[in-house]
């Protein structure tokens, strides 16, 4: 009899561990031991890992970060572009949309077949400005949204979003009426928020956020040494890190900055003397805690460039102009993937885009077109369809990213058992 009521407990947890996180939030409510079940870092690892590996389904999960108006009237580009940049919550929504895309097999199609799953509202204060909130980073169902100086984990799965707390390095706003006089006002540090990462650090097993800080002074903005600072998804606030001296700014280019396999990467530049720069990516290591830099192709200095993932490889994308463009592939294959020995691959297009988001299968990528809505290109048939999300913002504020869903809570303290963590 026990051995047959232990049966029959095992065969619960294996049902369970495949259930979506909506019908798993349900069921925590039925029974206090499915509650505490359900909480258990092993059952959460098994449920994601399950996700993650899931051979039975044939559609990949995007998730979106656009903006919506909640009166399709307003056309008025001028209008629009006032209440992206001012905030006004009485006539926008930020959406973070999850949606399936399946496999196509009606090639004639224009429209590509996905299955809209969810849409989670960014919440206040991350909804003031929608051209200023990034998504810096994601892995196993949480994401990391930015907002100037707000940081916030977020996991659309299960509606739960945690505002973290203030950072240990910025510096208030300076007050004029704190200084006698103009000179020491301006010769007064000053902080800004340069950069921030979002990644999992698989030998602590924890998740991190990073922040790189920047210190100016003087009527010129004259730069002092960055800091760096770190928070542990379940501390109470960050920490400083001892971090070399960087000598790299790190800017911000469309579709770039992502983690990949225990590393973030930002795009940025790098003083090679006062006076001359060179392009590169900035990487910082989540298990080490060490920064490194990776210089671009020499001969892509002057163009735009993304960041994504193709065939399990970190792939550098280059273009310039106006729709109709062409997209290069490159590949850093180097064993030592921090030396920056790039190869050009293949070019994509000519094609009626404006950028591009992120491969979803090896032939496949999806772009945002010049009406500002998501698209899929397939390298194959050089054919474009359309997806149900477009977004009023310029083509450059729209996000997507390849999506697993997880019921990793981002309210408590987080140590998963036997972890293998996603992109």
């Amino acid at each position: 009899m026990m051995q047959s009521s232990k049966l029959a407990e095992e065969i619960v947890v294996q049902f369970m561990s495949r259930l979506p996180p909506k019908a798993l939030m349900r069921f925590k409510c039925i029974r206090k031991s499915w509650y505490n079940l359900i909480n258990s870092p092993s059952f959460v690892a098994q449920n994601l890992s399950y996700s993650m590996n899931n051979k039975f389904t044939s559609s990949t999960c995007i998730l979106s970060k656009h903006t919506v108006l909640k009166d399709s009237n307003i056309t008025d580009r001028n209008e629009i572009l006032d209440i992206l940049t001012y905030g006004n919550n009485d006539k926008q929504q930020i959406l973070l949309s999850s949606l399936n895309l399946c496999e196509d097999h009606n090639g004639d199609d224009q429209e590509l077949f996905s299955v809209i799953k969810d849409n989670f509202i960014v919440p206040f204060p991350f909804d003031k400005c929608s051209l200023s909130l990034k998504i810096a980073g994601h892995c196993d169902g949480i994401i990391c949204l930015v907002n100037v100086e707000d940081v916030a984990l977020c996991n659309p799965s299960i509606k739960e979003f945690n505002h973290l707390p203030k950072s240990c390095l910025l510096l208030p706003p300076k007050n004029w009426d704190d200084y006698e006089n103009e000179d020491d006002y301006y010769e007064a540090l000053e902080s800004e928020s340069n950069a921030v990462g979002f990644g999992y650090d698989s030998k602590a097993n924890v998740y991190k956020v990073v922040r790189i800080v920047q210190f100016t002074s003087g009527y010129v903005f004259t730069s002092h040494p960055s800091r760096v600072e770190v928070y542990t998804l379940g501390a109470n606030c960050w920490r400083e890190i001892k971090a070399d001296v960087l000598v790299s700014t790190v800017c911000w280019s469309p579709s770039f900055e992502m983690y990949f396999k225990g590393i973030y990467y930002w795009d940025a530049y790098s003083y090679l003397t006062p006076r001359q720069y060179k392009d590169g990516i900035l990487a910082f290591d989540m298990s080490d805690e060490l920064f490194y830099l990776i210089y671009h192709p020499e001969t892509t200095r002057e163009f735009n460039k993304s960041l994504a993932v193709w065939k399990e490889s970190i792939a550098l994308i280059t273009y310039e102009g106006d729709a109709p463009k062409c997209f290069d592939l490159w590949l850093n294959e180097d064993s030592n993937r921090f030396k920056g020995l790039w190869t050009k691959y293949f070019t994509i297009g000519p094609v009626e885009v404006e950028i591009p988001l992120v491969f979803w299968k090896s032939n496949e990528i999806l772009m945002v077109n010049t009406d500002r809505r998501i698209v899929s290109y397939n390298l194959d048939t050089q054919t474009l369809k359309c997806l149900p999300i477009h977004g009023v913002e310029d083509p450059e504020y729209i996000y997507a990213i390849i999506y697993v869903s997880s019921i990793i809570s981002v309210n408590r303290d987080n140590k998963l058992e036997c972890m293998t963590t996603s992109i």
